[in-house]
């Protein structure tokens, strides 16, 4: 029976068995004892998915050299598909810079994966909260410990429920290379609050004066100005996280955040770093937020915040 390409873009879009993917550290704390985990699936797992769904015969993928000069070398995959229904070629695609290590191999695998994202294959994984992990030093890099996979599994797995979806049963080589899970595994303390370098210096909130102190006031974007208008509200948290995740980007990572206020309105944010701090649950204060636009595109960046202190988490 012949597929439409709606069957062919579900299909794809399937999430991938947390056997079947992989994980790499983005990001260490300052003193190296832990790392930003980011899962991803493999060219091979990708190949096998495309074999599965509409058969080898009817994908191919192509190559060619991207930008050049006094930047950094870069590779485009593009990615077809055959629609039968349609009787023609459907081509998707993206681009990724070479590597430091392997550069051309390097390029042409993340170009792939790239490629491979639009049409849905493992786009779901963007949605991913971030997971703080123990690591150790391997050579020259940094590698996740064998007893951190059952937490990466059970962050992929809650993730996945949240959405309302089921994985795909798991298969291919990398689901056999997975470390399994050590049920006498002792649980992970929480995460030390240690801050990643190259944190973006935040900005100093005004001193009060001899007077008596004001309340705290809330910050609320405006739409029209971007301006933060304050509101006088009790003393407490301004905004929880519910949930944070990395906005990839072709030279540097960001934070997306679903951000709450107290009164339940949640709000998207952007913050230009990644940091171990700004995690699921973590209720902030002294808030600015920015509207910025970007062409025809208007969204929010978070430009400083504070830690809720413990009696303001409380109130």
């Amino acid at each position: 029976m012949q597929k439409d390409y709606r069957q062919i873009q579900t299909e794809l879009a399937r999430p991938f068995a947390p056997e079947d993917l992989e994980w790499r550290i983005q990001v260490t704390t300052q003193d190296k004892s832990k790392g930003l985990a980011v899962p991803y699936v493999t060219n091979r797992a990708i190949q096998d998915r495309l074999d599965d769904v509409v058969g080898p015969e009817n994908w191919r993928n192509d190559y060619k050299p991207w930008h050049k000069g006094d930047k950094k070398e870069a590779q485009l995959c593009g990615i077809s598909i055959y629609l039968e229904d349609r009787k023609e070629w459907l081509t998707k695609w993206d681009g990724a810079e070479d590597t430091d290590i392997e550069p051309v191999k390097g390029g042409l695998s993340d170009s792939m994966k790239r490629a491979a994202v639009q049409f849905g294959i493992g786009r779901v994984l963007y949605k991913m909260n971030t997971v703080w992990v123990q690591i150790e030093q391997k050579g020259k890099s940094f590698i996740i410990k064998d007893q951190e996979r059952p937490k990466l599994d059970k962050a992929y797995m809650d993730m996945l429920e949240r959405l309302g979806l089921k994985p795909a049963q798991p298969g291919g080589l990398q689901s056999q290379l997975t470390p399994k899970a050590d049920k006498t595994a002792p649980q992970d303390n929480p995460a030390p609050e240690v801050k990643p370098q190259q944190q973006p210096q935040r900005q100093q909130q005004p001193q009060p004066t001899a007077r008596q102190t004001p309340p705290p006031a809330q910050q609320t974007p405006s739409a029209e100005s971007g301006k933060v208008t304050n509101f006088p509200v009790r003393p407490q948290w301004q905004y929880k996280i519910v949930t944070a995740t990395i906005q990839p980007g072709m030279t540097q990572e960001c934070m997306s955040l679903e951000i709450v206020n107290a009164e339940g309105k949640k709000m998207r944010a952007f913050y230009p770093t990644v940091t171990e701090e700004l995690a699921q649950g973590t209720e902030l204060s002294d808030v600015t937020l920015v509207l910025k636009k970007q062409g025809t595109v208007a969204f929010y960046m978070l430009k400083s915040y504070r830690i809720a202190a413990p009696a303001e988490q409380a109130a």
